[in-house]
């Protein structure tokens, strides 16, 4: 006989373009590998930096550091800093690619893209009929829903998911929890300012990040809940940690690993601690496949990733970590060990060699082309 999962419910939550050195200075004193002593950043941010894919290639070559700030972690984003002490904290999680918004929406919804850049807004917008982890849990009778800002992004690109009864506003995430219906997965987007896109003041998107994890809380589902928090990308701003390339376009430019950007991993039944592993965007979907005990979704990149169940203690009885804090609390946030340990240098390279990006699968079987849109002239 088979034991049921306790892990009930998958929460992936996506904001915007930050780096682990941009937002996560705090947890130096916990051990992890961040920089210490680059410049505060004001909140909210002075402006939106570049951060394309020819933005990246700047910061990829030495020609640009990108913005060299950092955020006042326990200041401006107390709650964060507090699941970052207390969840699992991956401190060499990665952008999927190194580009900007839109292709690396795409690898966590459904482990790959067509493009490398942002659908131009003045153009009518591509749809693709690629797989997707909502559609693969629709498929298999897992429920699911998108809670997303007014225009349906980035669920709006994939076919499947057009139209979709489970694509919802973000608004109604918390609503939702507090009437007993959260679904098995839930992806959340937020629109601007809620999405901490720059120049946003940052605080609000993380008032509506604790917000919902205390809806979670407060309905009695923390030991129940898996929680993965994440930003698409870099953001244009700097991190100290070169990434491995894992993965190139045509250009032979390297795409995979992008720059690093934060990665909570929290809930009741989450081991805690400073994670070092290498892992990226497709990690994400991949949890949720493990955990939610779906089949593979048929994008080898995807499929073949190791992802990050074992971060979940699923021990029949297990003890479940304390609430967080409730919304608008005070936090007093944990001690850290004294002396602060020495950071752990990043580990080798996931591969051996780096690999041409392969083509797109689509729900048919068909492909199409490697992404291969945006051009890197070498100068």
């Amino acid at each position: 006989m088979t034991t049921p999962s306790p892990i009930g419910h998958v929460v992936i939550l996506i904001q915007e373009n930050h780096t682990t050195d941009n937002y996560f200075r705090s947890m130096a004193a916990y051990g992890a590998n961040v920089a210490t002593d680059w410049p505060t950043s004001p909140n909210p941010p002075a402006h939106d930096q570049p951060h394309d894919r020819h933005a990246y290639y700047r910061w990829l070559t030495g020609r640009s550091t990108g913005a060299h700030v950092q955020f006042d972690t326990t200041a401006v984003l107390p709650f964060y800093a507090w699941l970052a002490a207390t969840g699992a904290f991956l401190e060499n999680h990665c952008a999927g690619f190194g580009t900007n918004s839109t292709p690396n929406h795409l690898l966590l919804v459904g482990g790959q893209s067509p493009t490398l850049r942002n659908p131009p807004r003045n153009e009518p917008q591509p749809v693709w009929d690629m797989p997707s982890l909502p559609g693969h849990a629709e498929d298999h009778g897992v429920s699911w829903r998108a809670y997303t800002g007014r225009s349906g992004y980035p669920v709006s690109f994939y076919a499947q998911l057009q139209g979709s009864p489970q694509v919802v506003s973000s608004a109604q995430f918390v609503a939702d929890v507090t009437n007993g219906e959260l679904p098995a997965l839930s992806m959340v987007w937020h629109d601007s300012p809620s999405d901490e896109h720059p120049p946003a003041n940052v605080t609000i998107g993380h008032d509506v990040i604790w917000q919902a994890v205390d809806a979670v809380a407060q309905a009695g589902l923390w030991a129940s809940t898996v929680f993965l928090l994440t930003w698409d990308d870099w953001g244009g701003y700097d991190d100290h940690v070169a990434t491995p390339n894992v993965e190139y376009t045509p250009d032979e430019v390297q795409l995979a690993y992008g720059p690093r950007v934060p990665l909570l991993v929290f809930g009741g039944r989450v081991r805690a601690g400073i994670d070092h592993r290498w892992c990226s965007h497709v990690s994400i979907p991949k949890t949720a496949l493990q955990l939610l005990g779906l089949p593979p979704l048929g994008v080898s990149r995807l499929d073949d990733d190791p992802g990050l169940a074992d971060l979940v203690d699923v021990t029949p009885g297990a003890a479940s970590s304390p609430l967080p804090p409730a919304y608008g609390s005070t936090i007093t946030q944990p001690s850290p060990p004294d002396p602060a340990p020495d950071p752990t240098p990043p580990p080798p390279s996931p591969v051996d060699q780096p690999q041409p990006v392969g083509p797109v699968v689509l729900r048919d079987g068909g492909t199409l082309p490697p992404p291969d849109d945006v051009l890197i002239t070498r100068r």
